[in-house]
């Protein structure tokens, strides 16, 4: 049980929540190249976490 909470980062969680969002309100007031940003960002910050943790993991 406790494996599970050690793949949690609660850091990471509340950037990806909050990005998430900003890219929903982005697209409801028709704000695109905003959309595109956050967008683009998200994916980006996401794809570094999830290397970072994979990193982490095989250092173990």
């Amino acid at each position: 049980m406790n494996d599970t909470f050690e793949k949690i980062n609660i850091a990471d969680c509340l950037v990806i929540i909050t990005l998430a969002a900003a890219l929903i309100l982005a697209i409801f007031y028709r704000m695109n190249e905003l959309a595109m940003s956050i967008a683009s960002g998200l994916l980006g910050y996401i794809g570094g976490s999830v290397k970072s943790a994979a990193t982490k993991k095989e250092d173990k």
